[in-house]
């Protein structure tokens, strides 16, 4: 568990390390849309996946902050919904299904995206 100070800390971080890496994206939880900033991690660019599988699979992770203004806090999620994401570095962003948490802290959490 992290102290208040870390917290504080992590938080004002945050916002300063999804200004230089995130990047836009559309949250659509079913009702209003929202857009939030989010790191992409794709699955192309993950060598510990088999490479065939890197090549034809549109799976992504986005690492977004855990509030439910600024991001999507894990509270909120739910299936069904879906986020507007590019499927590749440069590509149109296309809509896509939140699978699952990956993982999740007080400040951060990372969602699997297909």
């Amino acid at each position: 568990m992290a102290t208040a100070f870390e917290t504080k800390w992590m938080t004002a971080g945050r916002a300063a390390f999804l200004a230089v890496f995130g990047q836009p994206v559309t949250f659509q939880p079913g009702t209003l849309d929202r857009a939030i900033t989010a790191i992409i991690k794709y699955v192309t660019d993950d060598a510990t996946v088999d490479p065939i599988l890197r090549h034809r699979s549109p799976l992504v992770q986005i690492k977004v902050a855990n509030d439910a203004t600024l991001g999507i806090a894990a509270s909120e999620f739910a299936d069904n919904q879906t986020i507007s994401v590019p499927p590749r570095p440069g590509a149109t962003a296309r809509t896509m299904q939140l699978a699952r948490i990956v993982k999740a802290n007080g400040i951060w959490v990372t969602y699997e995206c297909h």
